[in-house]
């Protein structure tokens, strides 16, 4: 074949491909719309009209899914390449067997087995399944086969591993469900601030303008305690910002954990005395074990706010004239595994907080900890809260590796302890 021009390797054949065959003149038009790479698709094609070519068989080896030829016995009579690899036999070993038997390891077909459906129904059936014995999800199809007359032969058996496809939808239910919990989150983030902000400002706003209105004829004990009313009431909005700022934070990552070694006493005695206004004014007594200097290493305004969300959390549920109770435990906890030894282990200080209040029915312990329930109490005093503080505790516990722990009976009282290290670990 003579070609009057030289065409880019690139430029598509024009030609029906019926009418590209061995021997087939065509005149100097023709010629100028073939290429190098037509010549040989030709020569390829050509090759495909020949059955004993074996062009076929190196097509059905090239397909990267499993596929298999089943008889109506329910044997394999042919298999590609990837079938013949995941079975880790030749195609000898694999025809005349069941394929049940050589992918699934089973003695019988099962009931959802795509080939028996496709018996049936004389139609395509496709099952998805999870293989244990490949360790790979795969999509399994029975596509029939018919001779000439409609008679059903057998049929195609393909098995394609889903894997990656199934692990993506895995994950992306995953992303979906954290997406639909940070909304929920979201949502009853901006529920406590509409709602449980009310309450407090309130109630600054009411004896604010009595004061304002009674001045001349309130006397001195009057306005202190209403003042000391106004203070509380100030105190609970200063604390739910707080606690929803930190919860805020915590839920974005904003919140870092850094620790340092600190005096956990005297962070204890701070904790007191800045509370120890509203223990007094229900007549709580606070008392503290603490003797020693103990030293930890935490995150010192974690720590303060763990401390400070209890004790006032103690104060709320304890009745006037009731008590609140500071201890802590030295404790080795196993750093590794089981198999841990002395030198594996590491020192942490266990803090509890104890209160003489109301305690709290055992259905209440699984809702504490839980925002969607937006689970809060009542103080012995008619206190709000948001219930937003133990969530937080129970998180920050969590951010040193520590456990939060809640002992309560009700009408006797409630136990809370957390866990944080000791310095020199």
């Amino acid at each position: 074949m003579i070609f009057d021009n030289e065409l880019h390797p690139d430029q598509i054949l024009t030609l029906p491909i019926h009418t590209i065959k061995t021997g087939t003149k065509f005149d100097s038009t023709d010629a100028m719309k073939l290429t190098p790479a037509n010549i040989q698709n030709s020569d390829f094609f050509s090759q495909l009209s020949n059955p004993d070519s074996g062009v076929w068989e190196l097509i059905f080896d090239s397909i990267p899914d499993m596929v298999a030829l089943i008889n109506l016995e329910n044997t394999i009579v042919k298999a590609n390449k990837a079938m013949r690899q995941m079975v880790n036999v030749g195609e000898k070993s694999l025809i005349g067997h069941s394929c049940f038997n050589l992918m699934h390891d089973k003695g019988c077909a099962t009931s959802n087995c795509p080939h028996l459906g496709m018996i049936r129904d004389r139609k395509p059936h496709t099952i998805q399944l999870y293989e244990p014995k490949f360790g790979m999800h795969l999509e399994i199809s029975a596509i029939p086969i018919f001779d000439a007359d409609n008679n059903l032969l057998g049929s195609m058996h393909i098995a394609r591993n889903i894997t990656i496809q199934k692990e993506s939808e895995a994950r992306l239910q995953e992303y979906n469900k954290e997406l639909e919990d940070l909304n929920q989150s979201k949502d009853k983030f901006f529920s406590i601030v509409a709602h449980d902000l009310r309450s407090p400002f309130q109630g600054m706003l009411g004896f604010t303008d009595l004061i304002l209105d009674e001045l001349d004829e309130l006397t001195k004990e009057e306005i202190r305690e209403y003042l000391q009313k106004v203070r509380d009431s100030s105190y609970g909005a200063f604390s739910l910002l707080e606690n929803l700022l930190n919860w805020s934070r915590l839920q974005t990552g904003r919140m870092q954990y850094n620790p340092s070694e600190f005096n956990l006493t005297e962070a204890v005695a701070g904790v007191i005395s800045l509370l120890n206004s509203n223990a007094q004014g229900k007549n709580i007594q606070f008392y503290s074990t603490l003797s020693e200097d103990y030293q930890v290493f935490a995150d010192h305004q974690m720590v303060h706010s763990i401390l400070l969300n209890l004790a006032t959390n103690a104060i709320k549920f304890t009745y006037p004239g009731g008590s609140v109770h500071f201890d802590a435990t030295i404790k080795m906890i196993d750093s590794s595994d089981d198999s841990s030894t002395a030198d594996d282990q590491q020192k942490q200080i266990e803090i509890s907080i104890t209160d003489t209040g109301t305690g709290m029915p055992a259905e209440a312990l699984g809702r504490i900890f839980k925002i969607e329930d937006h689970f809060s109490l009542a103080g012995t005093s008619n206190e709000k809260g948001a219930g937003l503080g133990l969530i937080l505790v129970k998180e920050m516990a969590e951010k040193h590796g520590g456990t939060l722990r809640v002992v309560s009976e009700e009408g006797k009282g409630s136990t809370f302890s957390f866990t944080i290290p000791l310095a020199g670990n």
